[in-house]
């Protein structure tokens, strides 16, 4: 009878280290799963996506493919505008345009043309409505006709313009080339160009990225904002990564 009793034993102590070996491995992986739990709950998860964002380069978050940017039949560059005859009514040319005035959010924009003057030097600069200016935008890179209501005497009769201090980047001209500072990152980009409509208001910046780049990014022009320093100001461009990630390629920019 004892080597029975003897075998019943040992059963009974294999089944309670089986059970407790079972109970050991719950707990484990109880204990793994709310340690995941604890790492990143299912609503934390877009806060630590977007604290990861923030901490990304440009070259982190570049997609693989851009899409690309094309001027539209009522789009013109400040840059092709610049510089452009104006003509008036007969089709005579009385005067060029010096500049484009951009102003502040909520300001109207100008035409700011030069009267007299050799190669953009000299002269009389006035300031006109872009009501009172037909602009026909033309299919390659040579500057659109710029028609005015005005004949040259009137022109020449208009309040001459002069800007208050320089370099406070209401003009086109001031803005175009110089270096901003990306507001996410210790990151710089260039101000190379405005997209703007045929009645002058100002829809996206072109920028390329760093001091030397050469692909040449569309954003809202919205975005440009002037930070005032000790000093005239300087530009901040005020967009995120993942926006700057998805701005579009100014397609055959020159």
């Amino acid at each position: 009878m004892k080597p029975l009793l003897f075998t019943a034993s040992a059963i009974a102590l294999m089944m309670g280290a089986a059970a407790c070996t079972e109970a050991t491995s719950h707990a484990e992986t109880a204990s793994q799963a709310a340690a995941e739990t604890s790492a990143a709950t299912p609503d934390q998860m877009p806060d630590k996506q977007a604290a990861n964002l923030k901490e990304m380069t440009r070259a982190d978050i570049e997609p693989v493919k851009r899409e690309q940017f094309t001027l539209a039949s009522d789009e013109i560059l400040a840059s092709r505008l610049i510089g452009s005859e104006v003509l008036d009514p007969a089709g005579e040319e009385i005067a060029t345009v010096a500049d484009v005035w951009i102003g502040e959010p909520g300001d109207t924009p100008k035409l700011i043309v030069r009267d007299g003057g050799v190669a953009g030097v000299g002269g009389t600069l006035h300031a006109i409505d872009f009501e009172g200016a037909l602009i026909e935008p033309v299919a390659n890179d040579d500057e659109p006709d710029v028609r005015v209501t005005y004949s040259k005497a009137s022109l020449e009769g208009l309040p001459e313009f002069k800007q208050n201090g320089v370099d406070d980047y209401r003009l086109a001209s001031e803005a175009m080339g110089t270096t901003a500072s990306l507001s996410f990152g210790d990151n710089l980009a260039r101000v190379n160009d405005f997209v703007m409509k045929v009645d002058g208001t100002p829809e996206y910046a072109v920028i390329s990225d760093g001091l030397a780049g050469t692909t040449h990014y569309v954003i809202d022009a919205d975005a440009l904002t002037i930070e005032q320093g000790d000093g005239d100001g300087t530009l901040v461009i005020d967009l995120d990564a993942d926006a700057f990630a998805h701005a579009k390629v100014l397609a055959d920019y020159q």
